[in-house]
């Protein structure tokens, strides 16, 4: 599929907003030194670290990384993260809930009616000691792929063309490796989709497409006659910036 210079215009612009929103986030930000008013460390060893935690109605916090854990409700809560790659989602629980969650990086507000309180236990492993001490940070993030995909179908199908597409989007959502999934539809030519996906590594996004969903969405496009062309984008390090930086100046 041809692609006009508008929409690759547009996919560079979008680009550079979703890699500067993976960049930003730094991978070894502890809460509990920046927000000693929410956490107050109860017990830690070289297997967990337990936290008595607080988020007070109408608070955030910035962005921040959490080895996988568990949470023990004492309070209800109604609190929004916002998650990399542009994503946000709602959790709601009540006092006894007890909570399990993969390592995570989030920025959450509380927008309940109370104060959030809880006991989080997270889960100590070598992966999270290196993360969390900057151990593995940039290189991972050195492979993050972003992948931009451009999607046309025929005249007059934007919308079943739309409704395709975003039947994907829950699913992707939840796997892994994914860490931003989004639709972006043409302001001039309706007919004309792009998705700009960010994933953990090169190995996340062929996982991916091997999902059972993604292929029968593939074969329903080709049944239609629809254009489909990924790109794929990798992050340059800003080690190379600087690197040619001092080359110039010899």
């Amino acid at each position: 599929m041809r692609v006009s210079s508008s929409l690759a215009a547009t996919a560079a612009l979008l680009l550079s907003f979703s890699g500067a929103a993976v960049a930003q986030v730094p991978a070894n930000e502890d809460p509990v030194p920046r927000y000693p008013g929410n956490y107050k460390v109860l017990i830690e060893n070289d297997r967990v670290r337990v936290l008595d935690f607080r988020l007070r109605k109408g608070d955030t916090e910035q962005f921040h990384s959490h080895p996988a854990h568990v949470l023990y409700v004492l309070e209800p809560f109604k609190i929004r993260f916002k998650l990399p790659g542009g994503r946000t989602a709602i959790r709601e629980a009540k006092a006894g809930d007890v909570l399990y969650s993969d390592a995570v990086m989030h920025s959450p507000t509380n927008i309940g009616d109370t104060d959030a309180h809880g006991i989080l236990v997270e889960l100590k492993t070598e992966t999270d000691r290196q993360a969390l001490n900057g151990g593995k940070g940039q290189a991972e993030l050195n492979e993050v792929l972003t992948a931009v995909t451009f999607i046309r179908g025929k005249p007059g199908a934007d919308q079943q063309v739309k409704s395709e597409l975003l039947s994907l989007t829950a699913p992707t959502r939840t796997e892994p490796g994914n860490l931003g999934y989004d639709l972006y539809q043409s302001a001039d030519h309706p007919g004309d989709f792009m998705r700009i996906e960010v994933w953990k590594n090169p190995e996340a996004l062929e996982l991916h497409k091997a999902s059972p969903y993604l292929k029968a969405s593939f074969d329903r496009r080709k049944d239609q006659g629809w254009q489909t062309e990924i790109t794929r984008w990798m992050r340059v390090p800003e080690e190379a910036a600087e690197e040619q930086a001092a080359l110039g100046k010899r």
